[in-house]
């Protein structure tokens, strides 16, 4: 996961956050989830390798300037041994506004009082993946 401030100017606190991104048009769920997964982390896998869809939520996040933004977020499964984040193609935001990457197990993020997007990943992954994925 990634630690992100998102943009300085709309007031969110640091949080947790999974690599992702939008959907560029004329893409499925799925190719967007390729592509960000490359783009962020470096780790390029095929269709086949992508695992199954496994959750669907959305919400919003409330700045603090009294804007708001809305997400729709799609997860899948990825299964990976250890790996050396590659962030070459993070854009000048990313640089900017992710202050630190860690991966995480689901017993961490159950128990860590920081911050974890989107809301009720964390409660989600407990509840599907005990097995401390």
């Amino acid at each position: 996961m990634l630690l992100t401030h998102f943009d300085p100017e709309v007031g969110l606190p640091p949080r947790w956050i999974t690599p992702g991104g939008g959907i560029d048009e004329g893409e499925t769920a799925r190719q967007a989830a390729i592509r960000e997964l490359f783009e962020e982390t470096g780790i390029q896998i095929s269709d086949e390798q992508l695992g199954d869809q496994v959750w669907h939520t959305n919400g919003r996040w409330d700045w603090s300037d009294g804007n708001f933004h809305t997400y729709e977020d799609t997860f899948f499964v990825v299964e990976t041994n250890d790996f050396t984040l590659d962030d070459s193609r993070w854009t000048q935001d990313e640089f900017r506004d992710i202050l630190e990457t860690r991966w995480w197990s689901v017993a961490d993020l159950l128990a860590t009082s920081d911050s974890v997007a989107p809301h009720g990943l964390a409660e989600f992954l407990g509840d599907h993946f005990s097995s401390g994925l």
